[in-house]
């Protein structure tokens, strides 16, 4: 079999190959319903409530408790575009 021959059958394996798998992940993401995305407010969450509970009740160490929330605000932060975290 000349290199010629190798060449065609092999673009002839890849095309049978790319007809037979179908669309990309793109069209699977346009024909998929659309995303939804819901707000809540963790204001009044039941796992907040209990946080702040536990804090109070001197279960969770305070300086414990303000690495955490300065890291949590400094990802907020980053995520929604403003600046560094408040200290």
């Amino acid at each position: 079999m000349s290199a010629t021959e190798q060449l065609d059958q092999l673009v002839a394996a890849l095309d049978d190959a790319v007809q037979g798998a179908g669309g990309d992940a793109i069209d699977d993401l346009i024909a998929a319903p659309p995303r939804t995305t819901t707000v809540v407010s963790l204001k009044n969450h039941d796992t907040v409530r209990r946080f702040r509970e536990e804090l109070s009740d001197g279960l969770i160490r305070a300086d414990t408790a303000n690495r955490l929330l300065a890291l949590v605000g400094t990802i907020i932060n980053h995520l929604t575009g403003g600046g560094a975290a408040p200290s």
